[in-house]
């Protein structure tokens, strides 16, 4: 198992349930992180995303799009 669905297994079994309804950085972060995960990991945003907030599940795809662009860049420069 790669660092990256270990790490997408942990924070995902942290935030599943636990949506904050006010914003903060250290959760928006989270949310960021985990998209970055989702993207490492090939994964698709998780079905219970759809509960968070939208500045959560804004911060996931945001995270996930980015990783997955920085992703592409890289392949094609090797």
């Amino acid at each position: 198992m790669s660092t990256a669905t270990d790490g997408l297994g942990a924070l995902s079994t942290a935030l599943v349930g636990q949506h904050a309804a006010r914003y903060s950085d250290a959760c928006a972060i989270a949310y960021f992180e985990l998209g970055i995960l989702l993207a490492h990991a090939g994964g698709e945003v998780p079905d219970w995303l759809t509960a968070a907030p939208r500045w959560a599940c804004a911060a996931a795809a945001i995270g996930r799009s980015a990783a997955r662009h920085r992703l592409r860049e890289s392949r094609l420069s090797r």
